[in-house]
């Protein structure tokens, strides 16, 4: 079922667990991800970047297959953009018919991003779309950036952001960062001041961007301490390319190299899933609209009686 990922992310906080917020470029992986959520009945978001829209996944063309493959499992599936950085991209995305976005003005000063990210949600909000903002800065796991403690989001920062522009949900930065680390690194996560921006948000939904390469033991510490939705890019696209690889060594033809790709992208999301919690949740999701709720109040079949 394709919902807003709202309702998704307050689940995961009340029940103390992760939904994966999955690339997906194509046809493969969009079919590997969902796979993926059918098979474990896990709640799934599928995350579609500006930048890769622009060179290679245009919404036009993707956002469709995807809302069309969420339709076939009762696993609910959100779409959202990531990363959008102004109200264009933002528009663009709800013109294509996505379920939810992210506004990130983190690179503005805090009442820039918090007057940005306040425009957005009283955009999406009346649609029905949820919001997620950023508050610090995630950066790139190429420059180490996720060790520079000043990008850090803070606490009390946190709570002022959070309560001043109502979003759904808040990406903070806590030691991780974009793209794929140097051989052999792994980041260390300051969980202590992610249990310290959960208890000053009042347990709202936090998202870990930058999940690739962490670890799975920073993975499962993260959750516990308060995790709700995990950005996962660059091991996805990794695990397709090993796929492809793989296949054409074994003297596989094109059909069989895309094929490998899709299920080295399902298999992989399957144990992400595994560490985020999030197998068997799906089955406390019901559709968002029903032919009953649909059809109003009937009962008093327009008497006002």
């Amino acid at each position: 079922m394709y919902v807003s990922m709202d309702c998704l992310l307050r689940h995961a906080a009340e029940h103390h667990y992760a939904v994966m917020a999955a690339n997906a470029l194509n046809l493969e992986m969009a079919r590997g991800v969902i796979s993926a959520a059918d098979e474990t009945q896990s709640p799934l978001i599928i995350i579609l970047g500006s930048m890769a829209m622009a060179k290679h996944s245009t919404p036009e063309l993707l956002a469709p297959l995807i809302q069309r493959l969420a339709t076939e499992t009762a696993a609910p599936v959100a779409l959202c953009l990531d990363h959008g950085k102004d109200l264009n991209k933002v528009a663009k995305a709800l013109y294509n018919r996505f379920s939810s976005v992210m506004i990130d003005a983190s690179q503005l000063p805090m009442e820039e991003n918090i007057a940005l990210t306040r425009q957005v949600v009283e955009l999406c909000h009346p649609l029905g779309v949820g919001v997620e903002g950023e508050l610090g800065h995630v950066g790139q796991a190429a420059a180490l950036d996720g060790r520079d403690a000043s990008l850090y989001t803070r606490p009390e920062d946190a709570a002022y952001f959070v309560k001043e522009t109502k979003v759904d949900c808040l990406a903070v930065a806590i030691g991780t960062a974009h793209g794929k680390y140097p051989a052999g690194f792994r980041p260390k996560l300051n969980f202590d001041l992610l249990r310290e921006i959960k208890a000053a948000t009042n347990n709202m939904p936090i998202a870990l961007h930058g999940g690739s390469g962490s670890g799975d033991d920073n993975v499962r510490k993260a959750v516990e301490a308060g995790i709700n939705k995990i950005n996962l890019a660059t091991d996805l696209q990794e695990a397709c390319r090993r796929g492809v690889i793989e296949a054409s060594e074994a003297g596989g033809d094109y059909m069989k190299m895309i094929q490998a790709s899709e299920q080295a992208c399902k298999k992989l999301l399957i144990h992400w899933m595994e560490l985020a919690g999030s197998c068997g949740r799906a089955r406390n999701f019901t559709p968002p609209y029903t032919f009953p709720n649909l059809q109003g109040d009937v009962k008093n079949n327009g008497t006002g009686e």
